[in-house]
């Protein structure tokens, strides 16, 4: 239903059983400087009709891009129709928080599948219902860490690891009392072996690294994973991409003691930033230091399939002083989708996707540096995401693109100074030859740097 009315009469009897003399009496908490002192510049009263046609207006002064060279975080993938059809069933549309198991069996099974399907892709023997998005499971899996160590209270960030999730970090794990949050530099684009190893010690539970990185560039994990078990520190691999594991080694086959990051990319749009899919899968020995909730299967007295919360670790179910998080729900929609998605393309149709985009982003490169402008930066392994250095005017270049209604790469001097004229380019399988094509036409007329 899109709109509740109510008349003057029934706004009065709700006011009047709350005991309130009228609405305004109920904003007493926000600060007077903040409280709007004048009506909304908008008409009066319209039809339905009339304010689907406003609103359709407002929509269509956005901009549309034809197609969108920007990952950072967040990747355009196609999203077959299958999977809003699926996800708005009542069973799963209509469900809600799953405490009571006998009436909330929709919910739990597709959480379980959803944990089963990520496990699948981690290589890692137990995962939650999910969490919000890729930084905080970041926090999570840095505080979880802690907790397995007991005695440990530094976590290593390498510096490839997304910004945003850096400072997400730096928000939400730093500011304890007794924790600490240290930085490992880069060199040739991936985690400093020669820092990694200055800074692990006694007191290191765990380095967070990206796979992928940031920049584009696939870690490593083997190599790392060496030197931190020697010190008994876990290994936290980080994936902001979730197509990448169509391509790469699961993280938990390769050295990796957690597996967190970003899942939006399974079945679901940017949708202008949000809602994203955090996900995090552990060891089974460390199961019992997983926040959030984990749903288990098990059999009735009649021997039939049910699905249980198995673990739920909020504050909420058990005691304050036992609680590991203070989550209050997973992204359950999102991770329905995500499922719906998995299911739909199955192994090989990841493996397919992942191929595709890997592909793309090699044919995006090559075209890219046929441009006098366009320099290598080094020449790492990546997945669907690489940065080139431009000798242009970004400025130009973004203003360019931006008329042709395309979508230029992210310019990485904004979050690392030593890459200064850096553009982190990203194609997906949604990128078509002629996409690609245009890119590099419009590219070519850019006016040269002066």
């Amino acid at each position: 239903m899109r709109y509740l009315p109510s008349s003057p009469v029934e706004d009065k009897e709700l006011l009047d059983i709350i005991g309130v003399l009228h609405a305004d009496a109920l904003l007493v908490g926000i600060p007077e400087p903040l409280r709007l002192r004048h009506d909304l510049d908008l008409p009066t009263q319209g039809s339905e009709q009339e304010v689907t046609w406003q609103m359709m207006g407002l929509a269509n002064r956005n901009t549309r891009f034809c197609a969108q060279f920007l990952g950072a975080g967040a990747y355009d993938h196609f999203v077959p129709s299958a999977i809003d059809a699926l996800s708005s069933r009542q069973e799963w549309f209509t469900a809600y928080t799953p405490y009571q198991p006998e009436i909330s069996q929709g919910t739990l099974q597709h959480i379980f599948e959803y944990q089963t399907l990520i496990c699948d892709l981690t290589g890692l023997e137990v995962t939650n219902a999910s969490l919000y998005d890729g930084g905080t499971a970041c926090v999570e899996a840095a505080l979880m860490a802690v907790r397995v160590s007991k005695k440990r209270h530094t976590v290593l960030v390498s510096r490839g690891l997304h910004p945003m999730y850096r400072a997400v970090l730096k928000t939400n794990f730093a500011p304890h009392d007794d924790l600490k949050l240290v930085e490992v530099g880069l060199r040739d684009g991936v985690t400093d072996l020669a820092d990694l190893q200055a800074k692990l010690n006694g007191d290191v539970a765990a380095v967070l690294v990206g796979y992928p990185n940031f920049l584009g560039v696939v870690e490593d994990l083997t190599a790392l994973a060496a030197p931190i078990h020697a010190t008994g520190a876990l290994l936290v691999s980080v994936t902001q991409e979730a197509f990448a594991f169509g391509w790469f080694e699961a993280p938990g086959k390769v050295g990796a003691d957690m597996a967190c990051g970003e899942a939006m990319s399974l079945g679901n749009k940017p949708n202008y930033g949000g809602p994203f899919l955090g996900f995090l899968a552990v060891r089974d020995v460390h199961k019992r230091e997983i926040p959030g909730r984990v749903v288990g299967q098990a059999k009735d007295l009649e021997g039939r399939t049910g699905y249980v919360l198995t673990l739920t670790a909020r504050e909420q179910h058990i005691r304050r002083d036992k609680a590991t998080s203070n989550i209050c729900s997973n992204q359950g929609l999102v991770a329905l989708r995500a499922n719906i998605f998995m299911q739909l393309a199955g192994p090989e149709g990841i493996r397919g996707l992942a191929e595709q985009n890997a592909a793309k982003a090699q044919y995006l490169r090559q075209r890219l540096l046929e441009l006098p402008d366009m320099e290598p930066v080094g020449d790492p392994p990546f997945f669907n995401e690489f940065m080139l250095r431009y000798t242009g005017d970004y400025a130009a270049l973004q203003e360019a693109c931006l008329k042709e209604s395309l979508l230029p790469g992210l310019d990485l001097g904004r979050f690392y100074p030593e890459y200064a004229g850096c553009i982190l380019w990203c194609a997906t399988e949604l990128h078509t030859r002629q996409m690609i094509e245009s890119l590099v036409e419009i590219l070519a007329r850019v006016p040269a740097a002066v």
